[in-house]
């Protein structure tokens, strides 16, 4: 099989699967002899942000590893990709080769298993395996939906650290339609004795974490905002509540990291699609808020990032999300709103979206491509934030623009 089959296989394999994803994890990793075991992994779940602190963290350990005698490699593994899939499976930045991809996707795809697994459930397989080929020795590792029942939990390692960045309401259906009830659900990664690191959020959310910690024995840190003074690689407000989430994870792990490398790392993060400016002129910055949290964090980093500014906004989201509660909460920058449909067969459909926007008092346009809202959009002076679906953020990434800023 080529490249392209093996990746096409595994994509069209089931989003959601019939079978709890974590006990599919546990029959793969049985199969395959447990390549997980050994690994330093650090879980980290949320509504929002673990993506960021994904990076922040593994950004960090590569500034340690770097300026340590004794040398380690760190693995990342994240969802979903921007561009290419390879950029789901790192190890110290660069992305797993296509020719590993197909090399273990066949092999993954020849087993034969009692449960069906998902697309998820393939490219995390294919990650353990990869990172043990690779002698990884931290696993930076980002959960998918939720946290008990998440494919990621299935692992029989014990974690470092557990963090948990925020709650929020998502994907309702599976985790739960309130904070108390998502936040059981994200705290489903928690082991016994593991430190805990969680960022802000809602206290009733916060409590019910709190309570599962205390149920295990295990240490739990709240992480504030980091100092403004200290230089973040990634742009936003609300990237220095992820940057401090990050410092308390790497304050939690049995290894010693001086706060100049911490800043360093911190300094050198690379999270494409989170607040990224991707053309100076005409100003352009992309954000992957897909949800009202996410939205809502992209609101106040605007705001306090360009005071008193309108902007020319493109959305593009799927079905199952709180698009008119988004709309709602970006209304008070937008002048104008033009909406795309994701490529996707989840995604709402751009008229249907320019209706609900227009329904609330905001102008809004149905565009049949992102480069007509693109063009629409910059003809004006003001500057244009492209959000929503993260397969939509890929798409505009894909786009040639000037790209002096990340």
């Amino acid at each position: 099989m080529t490249y392209e089959q093996v990746v096409n296989t595994i994509d069209n394999k089931r989003r959601f699967g019939k079978a709890c994803g974590r006990d599919v994890t546990q029959e793969f990793m049985e199969a395959l002899g447990h390549p997980e075991k050994g690994l330093h992994i650090i879980h980290i779940a949320g509504t929002n942000g673990k993506g960021s602190v994904a990076a922040f963290v593994s950004s960090i350990l590569q500034a340690a590893s770097f300026a340590s005698k004794e040398k380690f490699k760190v693995g990342l593994f994240t969802s979903p990709h921007l561009i290419e899939y390879t950029e789901r499976i790192q190890v110290d930045g660069k992305q797993i080769s296509r020719e590993d991809v197909c090399r273990i996707g066949q092999q993954l795809l020849e087993m034969e298993l009692k449960l069906e697994p998902t697309m998820f459930d393939y490219w995390l397989a294919m990650a353990m395996i990869y990172f043990k080929e690779q002698q990884v020795d931290y696993v930076v590792l980002e959960t998918g939906l939720g946290g008990t029942k998440d494919s990621t939990n299935g692992l029989s390692q014990q974690p470092e650290v557990c963090a948990i960045t925020s709650i929020g309401l998502e994907h309702t259906q599976y985790l739960g339609n309130t904070l108390t009830a998502i936040a059981g659900e994200k705290a489903g990664i928690i082991k016994e004795g593991v430190p805990v690191v969680i960022g802000k959020m809602d206290d009733a959310a916060a409590q019910v974490i709190e309570a599962r910690c205390d149920e295990l024995g295990c240490s739990l840190t709240h992480a504030g905002e980091l100092d403004s003074r200290v230089k973040l690689g990634l742009f936003g407000g609300y990237q220095r509540k992820n940057a401090a989430v990050a410092v308390e994870i790497i304050n939690n792990l049995k290894i010693e990291i001086d706060d100049s490398t911490i800043e360093e790392g911190l300094a050198k993060a690379v999270w494409p699609g989170r607040m990224q400016i991707i053309s100076q002129s005409p100003y352009i910055l992309i954000d992957g808020a897909h949800n009202p949290s996410g939205v809502e964090a992209l609101r106040d980093s605007l705001q306090r990032e360009f005071p008193n500014q309108r902007f020319s906004f493109i959305m593009a989201v799927m079905a199952d999300k709180d698009y008119v509660e988004m709309a709602q909460m970006i209304s008070p920058l937008a002048s104008r709103i033009y909406t795309v449909t994701v490529e996707s067969s989840r995604a709402l459909q751009a008229k249907e979206l320019a209706d609900a926007i227009n329904g609330i008092g905001v102008e809004a346009k149905a565009c049949s491509s992102y480069q007509e809202a693109i063009a629409l959009s910059t003809s004006y002076e003001e500057k244009t934030i492209v959000f929503g679906s993260l397969y939509f953020i890929g798409e505009i990434l894909g786009m040639s623009y000037d790209q002096n800023e990340n």
